[in-house]
């Protein structure tokens, strides 16, 4: 599974800076295939914490890439616009 740190939504892609790669990632909302919305326990010093994560599975990518709410400022703005990312090009979105 791929992290996202940061994420940048453009009008017709989306470029991702990704935990351990130093080029950012860029993906064309056609290729998405489908959206996982979830939850996620996440370990935090002394505590487990819950945290939102949006699992992008992309045509032609083998690895799952992760949004997660702790990683990515603004989180919620991002999982709306890819809400309505996914109804314009009919993209599965699983909650």
């Amino acid at each position: 599974m791929l992290k996202a740190v940061d994420v940048n939504l453009d009008a017709g892609e989306m470029v991702l800076k990704l935990e351990k790669d130093s080029a950012p990632k860029r993906i064309e909302y056609s290729k998405l295939e489908r959206l996982e919305l979830a939850r996620e326990s996440v370990r935090k010093l002394l505590r487990t914490v819950e945290v939102k994560v949006i699992k992008l599975h992309v045509r032609g990518m083998e690895n799952t890439v992760v949004i997660a709410s702790d990683k990515v400022g603004d989180y919620d703005y991002v999982e709306q616009y890819l809400k309505k990312i996914a109804e314009k090009y009919e993209i599965t979105v699983e909650q």
